[in-house]
């Protein structure tokens, strides 16, 4: 049975005699509106990764005005402290789960902090990396244990500051497409173990807004990528970028039509869009002027092409009347 929608409500309500109460009540029923019980669980969340987040901040601060004035044992005692009190809190409190959950990343927030400081006593004379890749390292576990989106979008985010740094300092002569087909890899198999995870029943797919970031972090580079590589005569990577996308763009496609998801299906184009536009800028090489307006009719043009056929689709999917 089709999910009532919204927008299906809305042309039932047009096409009947439908009572504008009822409507409502169908409205808070189907839970397209927020009851209180939502708003509560809302203001609880909010206020439960502020009070984390100030926590976090409050040990920074605290830190950064005395440090002068503490021992060094004292900075590293207090911090392992503090982290220790807080994993246990995490691990064996009987509070709810996404307590649970937001006082461990306070704890993987907590090790960063902890790394830096004994970086910052000892005068290690570590590269960046090497900060983030400890980090990382130290905290993979408890981000693979919570199933917490949150924790997994922090890990994905060192992974990709290590690898970035680590290319800056270390890997100096990889291309610059290079680094960027390398972090489309990454995000895209975040993006894939996310949805085979979906698949298997092993998360919910309550909140998707994850393999949509992860999604969006690895279409970007990419693109520019291509765009890079267009300018270079295909001399950085070879068209390897190209040959990604020509594998992987219709498979997302096809998984956006597939669950019925609208960002695969506006993010993949619209990354063609760009591409196909610095192709057009390219060739202004004998009339910059002329080209340059082909390529803004064509971004405009194709854009207007593209929210029309989404809306389409939508409305296709949802009942809305056209």
């Amino acid at each position: 049975m089709q999910k009532i929608t919204r927008d299906l409500i809305y042309t039932i309500a047009r096409h009947s005699n439908w009572r504008g109460q009822s409507i409502a009540h169908w409205l808070r029923k189907e839970k397209v509106y927020a009851d209180t019980a939502d708003w509560v669980r809302f203001m609880q969340l909010f206020l439960l990764g502020l009070g984390g987040s100030f926590l976090v901040a409050g040990v920074i601060f605290f830190f950064a005005y005395n440090w002068a004035d503490m021992h060094k044992f004292v900075k590293l005692g207090l911090l392992e402290f503090l982290l220790l009190i807080v994993t246990l809190v995490a691990v064996f409190s009987n509070w709810s789960k996404v307590v649970k959950d937001v006082m461990l990343m306070a704890s993987v927030m907590l090790t960063g902090v902890m790394f830096a400081v004994f970086g910052q006593i000892y005068q290690t004379g570590a590269n960046a990396y090497d900060f983030f890749l400890g980090w990382t390292m130290s905290v993979v576990l408890w981000v693979i244990v919570s199933r917490f989106q949150p924790l997994w979008l922090i890990l994905l985010a060192l992974i990709n500051i290590t690898f970035i740094l680590y290319t800056n300092q270390v890997a100096t002569n990889m291309p610059f497409t290079g680094v960027l087909n390398i972090l489309f890899g990454i995000n895209a198999v975040a993006v894939i173990v996310w949805e085979v995870l979906l698949w298997r029943n092993v998360i919910s797919a309550k909140h998707r807004w994850f393999p949509r970031v992860m999604a969006l972090a690895a279409i970007t580079p990419l693109t520019i990528s291509m765009v890079v590589s267009m300018f270079s005569n295909l001399q950085e990577d070879y068209g390897v970028s190209f040959i990604l996308a020509a594998l992987f763009f219709p498979v997302g496609i096809w998984h956006g039509f597939r669950t019925r998801d609208l960002f695969y299906l506006s993010v993949i184009p619209f990354s063609g869009i760009v591409v196909v536009a610095a192709g057009i800028v390219r060739l202004a090489d004998n009339d910059p002027v002329g080209i340059f307006l082909v390529a803004s009719l064509f971004v405009i043009g194709s854009i207007a092409f593209l929210i029309r056929n989404i809306i389409n689709i939508n409305r296709k999917w949802h009942g809305a009347a056209h």
